[in-house]
């Protein structure tokens, strides 16, 4: 118990602002009801069979990503702050719209239309993330947004699970009221985040090399940077296999529970961020002196090892003890990602930078569930999940490559000063 007190400590002395935003997110995660029981709507409330239900997925997530594009452009040129409210305060109103419909068809693809203008808010919320952080404070503060947000979902699966059997309309209100509660604390505690001449000028002369303005368009900029491009692309696989969590296994469940599927996935959901809550600030302390590709690594090989066991499972008892190996990956996966292209974007393309890393890793979202639920048709879910730990295999030797030619190139660096 000490030391899961002491390690709280690293979330001292951070910007104010980093603890305004810990607190939005948790309150936006407690009513996060819809996302983690889709499937589970999809099937169970307006009939689609699973392959249909898992394109439904795909078409919901790929929605997302011309809102990112025209977001990661508009967040380098305007408000981050008007865009982030704007847009989720739209997502927000089609949720509460959706409660009035009931088991309706209609409301998949209401879904689909509040991913697009959600998806804004993306590049917008991490660009203020970036600007109010340095390299010194970012594992920390991710870490902390990240443990803000499953702090909620800890109360929101309990009563997603809760709501699905028994008041399925206020998956949708309850989703859109604390939405619109959290946005309250951005609109009166948080001021645009978005870099001054000045700011960017204070960059250009410091030590941060890898966010010093770049001239030019972002297509340059990438090209640039061709190892937070590679980064980017193995980042979508990740979010391949990450993903299955939320498809293979509420279907797996329900296979082997007919009655309590959907509570059991809440009950599991709900490990998971207690688990987050506990293992967050240790992770933490464990992994700081690491590089965050390393800690890429090391989730890669707990998503192969937690979701890897599951393809031998004919029990319920084994995903209790999976949850615990693969939620591990996740703490470190997560706060690594962001640390690592924040401290490789330019500061004056921010937006655009982390809008190409959202439209790449919803593309390994959605295509997740839709590959999965057609490999599947016809195949046991084992079968599902033993492919999943093929591509960690695959994701984790290239994850080993990217951070092998990183540390050629520092040397080679090294040698030519």
């Amino acid at each position: 118990m000490k030391t899961i007190l002491s390690s709280f400590n690293h979330y001292r002395g951070l910007p104010k602002e980093i603890y305004i935003l810990t607190i939005q997110r948790f309150i936006n995660s407690v009513g996060g009801f819809v996302h983690p029981l889709l499937v589970m709507f999809l099937t169970k409330r307006i009939g689609l069979d699973t392959e249909v239900a898992g394109f439904f997925m795909l078409i919901a997530t790929f929605a997302s990503l011309p809102g990112s594009i025209i977001s990661g452009f508009l967040v380098d040129r305007y408000s981050r702050k008007r865009i982030l409210l704007s847009s989720r305060a739209i997502s927000a109103t089609i949720f509460m719209i959706c409660g009035f419909l009931g088991n309706s068809i209609w409301v998949a693809y209401l879904i689909i239309l509040s991913n697009f203008f959600w998806s804004f808010s993306k590049p917008a919320t991490s660009a203020m993330t970036a600007d109010l952080t340095t390299p010194q404070n970012r594992k920390q503060s991710y870490s902390l947004l990240y443990l803000g947000m499953n702090l909620g979902l800890a109360f929101g699966f309990m009563l997603a699970g809760y709501l699905f059997e028994n008041y399925t309309r206020w998956l949708f209100w309850g989703d859109g009221i604390t939405s619109y509660l959290s946005l309250l604390l951005v609109i009166f505690f948080i001021k645009d985040t978005k870099p001054s001449q000045d700011d960017i000028q204070e960059i250009n002369a410091s030590y941060r090399q890898s966010e010093k303005e770049e001239k030019g368009n972002s297509f340059r900029a990438l090209c640039n940077r061709p190892y937070v491009v590679a980064f980017i692309i193995i980042n979508a696989m990740i979010w391949f296999v990450y993903q299955q969590h939320s498809f293979i296994m509420p279907l797996h469940l329900e296979e082997l529970s007919p009655e309590k599927g959907s509570l059991l996935f809440g009950h599991i959901m709900t490990i998971n961020t207690i688990i987050v809550l506990i293992f967050t600030p240790i992770l933490l302390q464990l992994t700081s002196r690491n590089k965050p590709i390393v800690n890429i690594g090391i989730s890669v090989i707990a998503y192969i090892i937690g979701f890897g066991m599951l393809a031998f499972s004919s029990t319920l008892w084994p995903f209790f003890i999976s949850v615990i190996i693969w939620t591990s990956g996740e703490i470190i996966g997560m706060v690594n990602t962001g640390v690592y292209v924040s401290n490789h974007t330019p500061v004056n393309h921010r937006g655009r930078f982390i809008a190409f890393k959202d439209v790449l890793q919803s593309g390994g979202r959605s295509l997740g569930p839709w590959i999965m639920g057609s490999y599947l048709t016809g195949r046991h879910y084992s079968q599902g999940w033993a492919l999943t730990a093929l591509v960690g295999l695959v994701i984790l030797g290239l994850v080993i490559i990217l951070f092998k030619s990183e540390e050629t190139e520092m040397q080679k660096s090294l040698k030519i000063r």
